[in-house]
């Protein structure tokens, strides 16, 4: 019994550290999510509406941190010139990316976190699709969740 369970052990250490390899490698973010978190994040900072509505494809999703669902790039776009004329003025912005899982050769899911300063000083989580269109990656859906306030 101890022959079978020491020849085993090796084997099962060989498994784990397989499994660890593959499960460490799948946490890293891939370029092409790092690139696009990179373009939003300078857009942001800026307050360049413009230029954060063209990150997002035509008919995109996004579930802002309050909860509204905002459909297309025109909508998009609107909601960041008002929210940079606002809540938003001055804000910056830092995004942490996640995980990016694969879906098909044109699709991922990307998660991370974000965190902004100034009047709409708030952090959380976000969760989105992005896709590949004429070789470039586009958000097709957002969703942002905030964390929920410290205890008291």
């Amino acid at each position: 019994m101890n022959g079978t369970r020491m020849r085993k052990t090796p084997f099962f250490a060989a498994m784990v550290f397989l499994s660890l390899s593959v499960a460490v490698g799948a946490q890293k973010p891939d370029p092409a999510a790092q690139k696009l978190a990179d373009q939003y994040t300078a857009a942001f900072n800026k307050g360049d509406s413009k230029a954060i509505a063209a990150l997002y494809t035509a008919d995109a999703t996004r579930v802002g941190p309050d909860g509204q669902l905002i459909v297309g790039r025109a909508a998009v776009e609107k909601i960041y010139v008002d929210g940079f004329a606002g809540a938003l003025k001055g804000s910056t912005l830092t995004l942490q990316p996640g995980r990016s899982q694969p879906v098909t050769p044109d699709v991922q899911i990307m998660e991370g976190r974000f965190a902004t300063t100034g009047v709409a000083g708030v952090k959380g989580r976000y969760v989105n699709t992005i896709v590949r269109q004429g070789g470039t990656w586009l958000l097709a859906s957002v969703v942002t969740i905030l964390d929920p306030p410290a205890p008291k």
